[in-house]
This record gives structure tokens, sequence and C-alpha cells, in this order.
């Protein structure tokens, strides 16, 4: 448990966990998100076009219509382009750090100034197990499964685990 770091103040403590790049995810993700800004590109130049050329096909009611898809299409593309640019800065990240505070608990994974950051509130979260499935440890928060240090070793995920129950769920015993 060398390589986790522990950092504590008075309003918080800081856990730094050393990950390694999982190359397929990485890979994926880098894909799709070229993907994505290259068929983003080809779509705004094809609006553009269309806009200059002032020849739009439809008239009236049809043309409203024709407007009315392509601002769903638009939000959709959006929201897909904004899931995969997640995942890509998640997958590109060389550490998590977890921030417990009194009342919540941060994990975030930086990327430079980017990086992606979720807080929980610690009302709703589960005591800290070792999960086989992906063979890291998990916290639960309501129903969702949220995995921390997901490349760490078996040994020092489960040394990891012990600290933090022993820390915040000192009654916990695992069944």
């Amino acid at each position: 448990m060398q390589r986790i770091i522990f950092e504590e103040n008075s309003e918080r403590l800081k856990v730094t966990i050393p990950l390694q790049r999982q190359w397929f995810f990485w890979l994926s993700y880098t894909g799709m998100l070229l993907i994505w800004l290259v068929a983003t590109g080809w779509a705004a130049v094809a609006l553009q076009r269309i806009f200059a050329s002032g020849n739009f096909g439809f008239q009236g009611l049809f043309l409203l219509a024709w407007f009315a898809i392509l601002l769903l299409l638009a939000f959709g593309w959006w929201y897909l382009g904004r899931q995969v640019w997640r995942r890509w800065q998640y997958y590109m990240a060389q550490r998590e750090i977890l921030f417990f505070y009194k009342d919540r608990l941060v994990v975030r994974r930086p990327l430079s100034l980017l990086g992606v950051t979720e807080g929980y509130s610690w009302a709703h979260v589960s005591p800290f197990r070792f999960d086989p499935k992906y063979s890291s440890v998990v916290f639960e928060y309501g129903s969702l499964r949220v995995p921390i240090g997901l490349t760490l070793p078996k040994d020092e995920a489960l040394a990891l685990l012990g600290e933090l129950n022993g820390r915040f769920f000192p009654n916990y015993e695992e069944e």
C-alpha cells in the first residue's frame, strides 16, 4: 500500500490512488471521440452550405418540421459526444483522488485542468467492500455501484479496503 498516498487536514482526508492505463478502453474511446469530432465538423460544414445556398428543399411547415427534427438530433448528438468525452477522460487519467469530507465523498480522476469529478452524500454511501467482478474496492451509492482503484493489485485493494472501512465504517463487518 506504499503507492497509495494519504493526506489529512482539519477539513478532509485526501487519498491518491495511482492507476494504470487500460489500453483497450483508452483506444476505443479515443476512436469514438475522433469519429464524433469528424462527424460533427462534417455536419457543421454541410449545414453551412445548405444555409448559404438558400435552397432548403422544403417550404413553410415542412421547413419548420425539418428544423425541429434537426434540433432534436443535434441535442442527441451533443449528449452522445458529452458521454464519450467523459469516458475518454475517465480512462485517460493516471490517478484517482478521493476526498473524504464530513458530509460528502468526492471521487476525482484528474486530467490536467479537466477530468471527471463526482460527489456522493455520506447519507447514501454504503461501507466499502471488495467486488470480485471488478477486482477492486467498490461502494454502493443507492443503487449505483462505484468502483475505486480499478487497476490496483488485489493485496493493495484489500489493504485500502481495510483502511477505509476502519476509518469510516468501524462497526461494519463483511459477511
